[in-house]
């Protein structure tokens, strides 16, 4: 496991190709944030960094902290990504005009309210997803894929592909697929693996699409940031770690591992198998939902299940 002064040496010592692009899908707060600013500041502002998020101040206002040069260039795209027509949106405006994109970082989230949770109480978008698995997951997956062709552009050249998506990498759980997106069994036990185990089969397809890309999955641990509701604030803060050090961390896991898909812990060390309920079958048939639940959503606004609740997004049928 390295060390917090290890990361940050590697980070240092990091070489990126000229005007590198980096995108960080949810980069206004929290771990995202973190990672921005060590990009920025590792890169010494020669990049080209896009945040996608919702907050257009925030992002102005964390753009003030970057180091300027002239390669500088920092903007904001707005995107509310819990939709996925949204996002289909964004990714292809950047499409038509980005010449690459060399890292993709994705923390774009949401901790639902706990008690619903354990009682089973999904709270879905207009698009019928649980907003939950609509951020951590489906609009995430997206994302990645509608941009394939601007990190084959990089790898085309030469350079860097990499991808870190930051769910929770280790902690997955084996998929049920008689409940595929967890219309029937949404709990606080169920909610965290399975969108473990997707993202793990959701970033095995992607990075063999690509070849010599690196798709990363990372656990972050417990982090101090905003994301959290009050009454957790003061435990987090006790025991997580900063958003600084945790961006350090989430860098330099972007920045190491071979290529392909690796999965790797808080401090960016590689987790091997741990964790891990994926395989042929498990990754065919997530693919499969996953692309089935997009493909709905863009042709029809939603995604509907037989005995499906119009109201609620729940399915009420055993």
């Amino acid at each position: 496991m390295p060390s917090l002064a290890i990361a940050r040496e590697a980070n240092a010592n990091f070489s990126p190709s000229p005007s590198p692009v980096a995108i960080f899908l949810g980069g206004t707060s929290g771990i995202g944030q973190g990672t921005a600013s060590a990009f920025a500041r590792h890169t010494k502002g020669n990049a080209h960094i896009i945040i996608i998020g919702r907050n257009r101040n925030a992002a102005e206002a964390f753009f003030e902290t970057f180091p300027k040069t002239p390669e500088s260039k920092y903007e904001f795209v707005c995107c509310d990504a819990s939709l996925i027509r949204n996002v289909a949106e964004t990714t292809s405006a950047l499409l038509a005009r980005l010449p690459k994109v060399n890292y993709m970082v994705l923390t774009s989230g949401a901790i639902p309210p706990l008690w619903d949770t354990i009682r089973g109480v999904q709270h879905p978008t207009e698009e019928g997803l649980d907003h939950v698995l609509a951020l951590a997951y489906y609009s995430r997956t997206k994302f990645m894929l509608d941009l394939l062709p601007l990190l084959q552009k990089a790898k085309d050249a030469g350079e860097d592909a990499r991808v870190l998506n930051v769910v929770a990498a280790g902690h997955g759980g084996p998929v049920d697929y008689n409940d595929m997106g967890l219309r029937k069994t949404y709990s606080l036990r169920t909610l965290r693996p399975i969108m473990v185990t997707y993202t793990d089969m959701a970033m095995e397809t992607l990075a063999a699409r690509v070849p010599g890309s690196t798709f990363t999955h990372t656990f972050p641990g417990a982090v101090s940031t905003p994301l959290f509701p009050w009454w957790a604030k003061p435990l987090i803060y006790l025991v997580g770690m900063s958003m600084e050090d945790s961006g350090e961390y989430m860098l330099y896991a972007l920045l190491n591992g071979e290529a392909g898909a690796q999965r790797r812990g808080e401090h960016g060390d590689d987790l091997g198998t741990e964790g891990y309920y994926g395989g042929d079958e498990a990754r065919e048939r997530v693919w499969g939902h996953t692309t089935e639940v997009i493909e709905s959503i863009l042709a029809t606004g939603s995604w509907k299940t037989p005995g499906q609740d119009p109201a609620t997004g729940v399915t009420t049928d055993a």
